[in-house]
């Protein structure tokens, strides 16, 4: 199951830039522009950045407003690490799928690009955040930016370290598989392997393993602070137990149900089904389940994570582990020296990540407006096929609509012409054409194609006939103006002259070559059905041809003798 970033209580149309920030950085931001996408609920980035020391980035989004931030959600393009630097990147943000269908008056985007961390790792910002624990209580976090292991580290990443130093004790560290976390690892033994990394990649060591005492300005990798590992657990929420809220369940996380606590909410109990083996640790693949705001995974769950505590020895273990029920799992919960093993203990339950300092950077922040609001277009139409389809389309804002309807129709053997719409919301109040271009700025708008008929007395028989033969529309067309047992619309509909007696729409038949032909009188623009039987005492009349176009104005009877003849017509 997905976890929804945090729902920002407030919502663009409007841009206007707050601050470009580049100070002392070897990274610069340029060219930010920021819009929301018309037509859509999408929202473009675009920008140049420039990276004197490396051809990479590393770049990351926030969106905010007066109480609430999302981080990294629904980003797509030149996002995370290892961007190439150059100009025109794009950055595309779904903020419909993040923030709902609402107007948000107030958002502010920050773009955020610095040098790259390194493979693997992500940037958690600079900043500060307090609240409330449910548990816990008060707590006030204030870091630097500093990249973090996006994943804990596996066993395979550990290998690659471990295997070509002599510092990192031989056949040290544990593991399910390549892809899992690595375990069964003391303290020291990570220290040792952060400097023995750190050298690998040509920075500087931060341990001296003698004192076990850190140098928190080398530029190498080490292990994070309470205070960064909680920060970037909290993953930008205020106030929560978990990286995604206050409750917990098998789809978030790896650990051990019991469900002794009430936020514990796992459908199963006891240790994660799908994990759960013929032997211990059972943990699970490094990355298996949704990552925080920051894009960090496995904060919570799958193994301990070593930290360092600035008090006592240096050490704590935070973010609880397979093995851990919900309470351990915690933000705010912390394992330190007083009730953790020795340094140099290992167990199968404990791993680590670990972070790098990162280096000044460059922001831009934009306030905008946006508008994820549902358009709602409504059509009307009697007659013909409109586009879009009668009834009611929802878009989004500004959305760019081409409105249209046949010009001309037939209906029942009525023709009916398009003389125009109503309109209302977006739509021009009247227009006269079978074709509008609509962009929606309004709600609710709608469009009503007008029609006329050729038949404006509903009749059933066109007005200029009509006119034609009786020199205005006050015949009905029941009424039979010629006598000639023929109403008028039966005239209207067969072609024949209302106003002549002698024109009718009778039969005649003779025999002919191949069987028996009925003659009728044939008039333009209508189809005939003949049907026939062989008397009326059992009347039993079947097809004898249909779909009969005029010219043709008879049909043949393969049986030479006379029989009884029905031909309907339809105009």
């Amino acid at each position: 199951m997905c976890r929804m970033p945090n729902r920002l209580a407030a919502k663009l149309l409007l841009v206007a830039f707050l601050a470009v920030a580049n100070a002392g950085a070897s990274v610069s931001l340029s060219n930010v522009a920021v819009s929301q996408r018309e037509g859509t609920k999408l929202v473009d980035i675009f920008y140049d950045a420039d990276n004197s020391n490396d051809d990479a980035v590393f770049v990351s989004v926030i969106v905010s407003n007066s109480t609430s931030e999302i981080t990294d959600a629904s980003f797509e393009g030149d996002i995370g690490n290892e961007v190439p630097e150059g100009a025109g990147l794009h950055i595309v943000w779904n903020g419909g799928a993040d923030l709902g269908d609402e107007l948000f008056p107030d958002l502010s985007i920050t773009l955020q690009v610095s040098a790259s961390g390194g493979e693997g790792m992500v940037l958690v910002p600079a900043g500060s955040n307090s609240g409330t624990d449910p548990d816990f209580g008060w707590y006030n976090l204030t870091v630097d930016a500093f990249y973090m292991d996006a994943t804990e580290v596996t066993k395979a990443e550990w290998n690659v370290v471990a295997e070509t130093t002599t510092t990192v004790s031989s056949g040290s560290g544990a593991g399910v598989g390549s892809s899992h976390p690595v375990q069964d690892i003391t303290w020291v033994e990570a220290i040792k392997w952060c400097n023995a990394r750190s050298l690998q990649d040509g920075l500087d060591a931060c341990y001296n393993i003698n004192n076990s005492s850190c140098n928190f300005s080398a530029d190498g990798y080490r292990l994070p602070t309470d205070d960064e590992w909680e920060y970037a657990a909290r993953g930008g929420m205020q106030g929560q137990r978990f990286p995604w809220g206050s409750s917990i369940a098998h789809y978030d996380a790896n650990y051990l149900s019991e469900q002794v606590d009430y936020y514990d909410v796992s459908d199963t109990e006891g240790y994660h089904p799908d994990y759960e083996r013929s032997s211990y640790p059972f943990t699970s693949p490094a990355g298996s389940f949704d990552p925080d705001n920051y894009g960090l995974y496995d904060m919570a769950g799958n193994v301990w994570e070593w930290c360092w505590n600035s008090i006592g020895a240096g050490k704590s273990r935070r973010g609880g582990s397979w093995a851990s029920v919900a309470f351990y799992l915690q933000a705010g919960y912390k394992d330190d020296l007083t009730n953790v093993e020795s340094p140099y203990t290992d167990n199968y339950y404990v791993g680590f990540r670990t972070v790098r300092n990162a280096e000044a950077g460059a922001s831009a922040t934009t306030n905008m407006v946006f508008d994820a609001r549902n358009y709602t277009l409504s059509v009307v139409s009697a007659f013909g096929a409109p586009v879009p389809v009668a009834g009611a389309t929802v878009l989004a804002w500004r959305a760019a609509v081409t409105c249209s309807v046949e010009s001309a129709v037939n209906e029942g053997g009525t023709n009916y012409t398009c003389i125009g719409w109503t309109g209302a919301g977006s739509v021009p109040a009247t227009g006269s054409s079978n074709a509008a271009m609509v962009v929606l700025s309004e709600l609710a708008s709608s469009i009503v194609w007008n029609w006329a008929s050729d038949d404006t007395d509903l009749d059933g028989m066109d007005d200029d006939w009509e006119t034609d033969f009786f020199g205005d529309l006050g015949q009905s067309a029941t009424n039979d103006y010629d006598f000639d047992g023929q109403d008028n619309l039966s005239e209207y509909i067969a072609g024949t002259i209302p106003t002549n007696s002698a024109s009718l729409f009778e039969l005649y038949g003779e025999p002919g070559g191949e069987g028996f032909v009925v003659h009728w009188p044939g008039a333009s623009n209508r189809t005939y059905n003949v049907y026939s039987t062989p008397d009326l005492v059992y009347i039993n009349f079947k097809p004898l041809e249909t779909n009969i176009a005029f010219p043709r104005s008879s049909a043949t009877s393969a049986v030479s003798s006379a029989g009884f003849f029905r031909v309907d017509v339809s105009k």
